[in-house]
């Protein structure tokens, strides 16, 4: 090849020549612009300007259909060639992605991870042998960061917020119950009316935090007025502090499960009340999720009640 033929063959790219392929295969500018779905001026610009760059008549345009020269018979064999192998790699790739042996890293906070979300990873791992779910506990805010900079693929959030740049997909909702320790008096029934809790000595979220608003709006709504003791970050801190003191706390129930079980904490249904925590997954939108993260999601959801995937493509 000469240098000038080199120094124009630089200027090509792969979608001329695809191109070039489909309008050969047809015989018709028309039929294989319509495969590529662009427009038949477009077609034929491009194919010019790939006669123009090599210097080559390709497409004989006097007959009907179109023929092709004899140049352009040999173009069109290499180029196929070309095609062939550029496509072969993008599969090789693709179906790396797509090996669902993979590993995904997801990002919770600690409530749902410790409490829940770890349950699901190991029955998870057990039953998609080759599979790995890296699963950190994160604050709130660090999950958001950890999905929007590509740290983690998969976020699991309590009332989650969609936006600009993050999905959310509906998972659980859990009841909130109140936690008491084992020798408070309101331990001794299951259920209570939650005007009893006026006056009580009370352990609440710091007020930053989505779920200590949502517990505010219930007494303001119930008009109850509690005695409010201290006010931590997370569950884990709330529950020990309970455990020292008279106080009592309105917390998710599956975080108080294993206390329960314990007979260390009491769990208190509150009668006619319906207050819950949502908890969704979060990702990124626009990225193309590995087909481990999709598997994981897609488990998560039949592990719900009612769960169902929907990537459309929602703090503690």
């Amino acid at each position: 090849m000469s240098e000038i033929l080199r120094d124009r063959t630089s200027n090509l790219n792969l979608q001329s020549i695809e191109v070039f392929c489909e309008v050969v295969k047809t015989r018709s500018f028309s039929k294989g612009a319509e495969r590529l779905s662009i427009s038949q001026s477009a077609a034929s610009q491009q194919v010019a300007n790939l006669e123009q760059v090599l210097g080559l008549k390709l497409l004989d345009r006097s007959y009907r259909p179109l023929q092709v020269t004899e140049d352009g018979e040999l173009y069109y064999k290499g180029c196929q060639q070309l095609l062939e192998g550029y496509r072969g790699v993008l599969n090789q790739i693709r179906r790396k992605r797509n090996s669902a042996e993979g590993q995904v890293r997801v990002v919770s906070i600690y409530s749902v991870g410790l409490h829940t979300l770890d349950d699901f990873v190991r029955s998870y791992m057990r039953e998609n042998t080759g599979s790995t779910v890296r699963l950190e506990y994160y604050h709130p805010v660090k999950v958001y960061e950890a999905i929007l900079n590509d740290e983690a693929e998969v976020g699991v959030m309590s009332y989650p917020r969609s936006g600009r740049h993050v999905e959310v997909i509906p998972w659980l909702e859990e009841e909130m119950v109140l936690a008491c320790p084992s020798g408070h008096p309101l331990a001794r029934t299951k259920k209570i009316d939650a005007h009893r809790l006026a006056g009580a000595n009370f352990v609440a979220f710091e007020k930053d935090l989505k779920i200590r608003r949502e517990v505010d709006r219930f007494f303001r709504e119930s008009e109850i007025q509690v005695n409010i003791l201290s006010e931590f970050d997370n569950i884990e801190t709330i529950k020990q502090a309970l455990d020292i003191s008279t106080a009592v706390s309105i917390l998710p129930a599956p975080s108080v499960a294993r206390e329960v079980e314990r007979g260390i904490i009491s769990e208190v249904r509150l009668n006619g009340v319906n207050l819950r925590r949502p908890v969704g997954i979060i990702v990124r939108k626009g990225r193309e999720l590995t087909a481990t993260a999709r598997n994981f999601i897609s488990f998560l959801m039949g592990a719900s009640p009612g769960g169902t995937l929907e990537l459309a493509a929602r703090e503690d």
